[in-house]
């Protein structure tokens, strides 16, 4: 939860965390989906691409990577050539809602912890537009107890901005909630909103997805789903 100034810093931060995972850990999402058919891989909202690392490494499946940050082609490219798979992963830079890509044109998309800073209906509708019919997405969402646990941490700061913004990011998700549609204007803008199963699932249910199962990573803050279309 805590603000990071550079995109190098995130780097930084992403590859600290990913060397702390344990196997299990680190190949939940390709266990998640080993009896599927997997030759192309989205990860959108991808950050530096580590969530497709374990897909570069036991599949041959091409891996592909997408990210609103200007940097992420410099820093994604650079891991994977360091980690010998260059050849079979690509990066480019676009949102959740706009991708540039065929309909039906991947087996797995990911999209972990992106999605509260996108347009929700938007994004889904892409998502399952580029899936292949037996496909699966495998997503993870922030819930409201993420936001109070972030206030609970910003608190003792005593830094009224700081504290400004899960509040700010839990009137969005009310809102959501409530009217099932996010706000819109300058004010809300880049603010993120949370998402339930409920609402989640009501959602998927208008573009013929469904939620299929849990993931292992579920949890209160973070619940983790995988979803096919109906």
């Amino acid at each position: 939860m805590e603000t990071l100034d550079t995109y190098q810093e995130y780097a930084q931060k992403t590859l600290e965390n990913l060397n702390k995972k344990d196997a299990a850990s680190r190949n939940l999402l390709i266990d998640a989906v080993k009896d599927r058919t997997i030759e192309r891989v989205l990860d959108a909202g991808c950050g530096l691409g580590q969530d497709l690392l374990p897909f570069a490494e036991k599949t041959d499946a091409l891996c592909f990577g997408v990210d609103r940050a200007a940097e992420i082609g410099d820093f994604g490219k650079k891991f994977f050539v360091e980690k010998g798979f260059g050849d079979r992963v690509a990066f480019t830079r676009a949102t959740g809602e706009n991708l540039p890509f065929a309909d039906g044109s991947f087996d797995i998309v990911i999209c972990r912890l992106a999605l509260p800073y996108m347009n929700n209906d938007a994004a889904l509708k892409e998502f399952a537009r580029v899936l292949q019919p037996n496909g699966a997405i495998l997503l993870k969402i922030h819930a409201p107890p993420f936001y109070f646990g972030m206030i609970r941490e910003r608190a003792k700061t005593f830094r009224p901005k700081l504290l400004a913004y899960p509040l700010i990011c839990l009137v969005n998700g009310f809102l959501y909630q409530v009217t099932e549609r996010q706000p819109t204007g300058s004010f809300w803008l880049g603010k993120e909103v949370y998402q339930t199963r409920k609402l989640l699932e009501r959602r998927l249910n208008k573009i013929g997805m469904r939620i299929e199962k849990e993931l292992a990573d579920t949890n209160r803050e973070a619940p983790s789903f995988m979803i096919v279309k109906n």
